[in-house]
């Protein structure tokens, strides 16, 4: 239910008068919350016959997901105000003067020209440009979710039983476990995310692509269903990772050549699926009492395909003005491309011989800007100290407050998908406002660096050793509002430091550094548990400071930019 609402808050027509799109938005956006509080309830009755800790996951996602789409529905409302404001200003102060000369001119074509170059920068859901970005929004929810719903359907206690827990079906121990949902997910992502930026690159149709890859994915997690040991598993996931290695490099320099006057924003957007995706994969734990797992991954298989079969169908989305005309870097990348360029992308695998002999070369190019290096690094420091924070806080948690395990299940989802929306959405928003007031693209390193450095005392006084539960809780909620905003601002700021010919394999590179971040949480299990919850309270916080200390070297090195013009 809270898919249909997020669904009609992206597809729902928009009016032309700011008032009315508001009201329908946010109409819908209510809609989906109250469906939200529906499941929530069902999930609050299930929990008296039932004794696992299910329906509190099930719970907070019920609340969270639905508030997310309001959000989203928000965002929409409030760009499409500003960009009305901007048109209003083009026919009443600069472009008065130019659209008195066209008409004096006798031009009448190009009158309606410039008033079109305004009006394809709006956010109205009627623009093929969001219906895009929506599009790759639901392909990626798809992705994070297929990822994450493993780590639902594992129970190392000793009630496990085979239709329920992997682990008890297929005989493997946590420490496998580990492996199963780190680096063996990570090492072939990283690998194959090279590979895909060269790839992204030269595709013609970059949303195809991504629902190609979507379709693939979503194939290994049915397979899943019907594994039969633990190495065979192990493979199946790997194999998810090459196939999502390629959403990344595919829809982001697309969002950026879509949105070249909100990338932050729109990056941002595209970077809720984050936390739209693990909401919706908590809900595994609670498909898992009554299918099974084996049941959960046809499920999640089958979401996950439809999704991104949307992508293939001709129709929907579709190109902008400047793509249809041909116009620039942008035209490579409409939405429906004619029957030639679809077998071409259907034939992309048996070009992986050629791709591979460019790869290193193309990755060399996009490292070789100065800012982007930094950018490399200090996304390096975030993503150590976010994946240490994944997967080592609730054993600290369990360590510091035993008693109040299932009142952090809830609070901690809430965090996450509520705060963590909010978090990014507001980052992308405010990264793009400073690049309008003249920072250029270094507006986003320097976003990131004051969030890091925000975020570095808020999680040292999350673990506090003197902290109460709810006090340690209220520490994590402001640390996610500070900290999450930083993915839309770096990316943002990444596809400027690079050329636009290659922002694929700047952002393969970007994914690739995701495989790093598993460092620290690895060298953390080498802790004796009773040294864990501080090694982690300090060693992020350290992350969190090199991190800002690296955004503050890209911000430096980026080339000073003229303040920008209204149109």
């Amino acid at each position: 239910m809270a898919v249909a609402g997020l669904v009609a808050a992206g597809s729902a027509p928009a009016a032309p008068c700011g008032r009315a799109t508001t009201e329908a938005l946010l109409g819908t956006g209510a809609g989906a919350v109250a469906e939200g509080f529906a499941l929530g309830a069902s999930a609050s009755a299930s929990a008296v016959s039932s004794a696992r800790e299910v329906p509190a996951a099930s719970l907070a996602t019920g609340l969270s997901v639905p508030l997310s789409a309001a959000i989203l529905a928000g965002v929409g409302a409030h760009a499409s105000q500003q960009v009305r404001r901007r048109k209003m200003r083009l026919m009443g102060g600069i472009g008065r003067g130019r659209l008195l000369r066209m008409a004096a001119s006798s031009s009448p074509d190009e009158v309606s020209e410039a008033e079109d170059e305004v009006e394809d920068k709006t956010w109205s859901l009627q623009s093929p440009r969001v219906q895009t970005l929506i599009l790759l929004l639901l392909i990626f929810v798809g992705n994070q979710a297929c990822r994450a719903v493993p780590f639902y359907l594992v129970d190392f206690s000793p009630a496990a039983t085979p239709e329920l827990a992997i682990n008890s079906a297929l005989d493997f121990s946590s420490a496998e476990y580990g492996l199963l949902a780190t680096f063996g997910f990570t090492v072939p992502f990283t690998l194959a995310s090279l590979v895909a930026g060269s790839f992204a690159d030269k595709a013609k149709n970059r949303l195809q692509l991504s629902g190609l890859a979507g379709l693939g994915w979503s194939a290994v997690v049915a397979s899943m269903a019907l594994a039969g040991s633990y190495p065979m598993l192990l493979g199946q996931r790997g194999l998810m990772g090459i196939f999502q290695a390629a959403t990344n490099p595919a829809s982001l320099p697309l969002i950026a050549e879509l949105f070249p006057e909100a990338r932050a924003t729109a990056s941002a957007v595209f970077g809720l699926g984050i936390y739209l995706g693990g909401g919706f994969a908590s809900l595994g734990a609670y498909l898992d009492q009554s299918l099974g797992w084996r049941g959960t991954f046809l499920v999640f298989a089958a979401a996950s395909a439809a999704a991104s079969a949307l992508a293939l169908v001709p129709g929907i989305g579709g190109p902008t003005k400047e793509q249809a005309a041909g116009v620039g870097p942008a035209a490579t990348t409409a939405v429906n491309g004619s029957a030639s360029e679809q077998a071409s992308l259907l034939s992309l695998p048996a070009q992986v011989a050629e791709a591979a002999k460019e790869v290193f070369a193309n990755a060399a190019e996009a490292t070789s800007s100065v800012p982007a290096r930094w950018i490399y690094l200090a996304s390096t420091f975030r993503f150590c100290a976010g994946f240490a924070i994944l997967v080592w806080l609730p054993a600290a948690i369990r360590t510091q407050f035993p008693g109040d395990i299932e009142s952090f299940a809830i609070y901690n989802s809430l965090i996450k998908a509520v705060a963590g929306s909010l978090s990014s959405l507001a980052g992308g928003i405010a990264a793009d406002m400073l690049r309008a007031r003249g920072l250029g693209d270094k507006a986003g390193a320097l976003f990131c660096a004051a969030s890091a450095v925000l975020a570095a005392p808020l999680w040292y006084f999350t673990l506090g050793s003197s902290l109460s539960f709810e006090g340690s809780m209220g520490f994590l909620l402001a640390e996610y509002l500070v900290a999450e905003a930083w993915l839309g601002p770096a990316i943002a700021s990444l596809q400027g430091a690079v050329p636009a010919d290659r922002r694929g394999s700047a952002q393969g590179v970007f994914s690739a550094l995701t495989g790093l971040g598993n460092v620290l949480p690895a060298a953390l299990g080498l802790l004796a548990p009773t040294d864990l919850r501080e090694g982690l309270q300090i060693s992020v916080a350290i992350c969190y400071g090199l991190s800002a200390a690296c955004f503050v070297g890209a911000a430096a090195s980026f080339p000073q930019d003229k303040p920008q013009t209204e149109l």
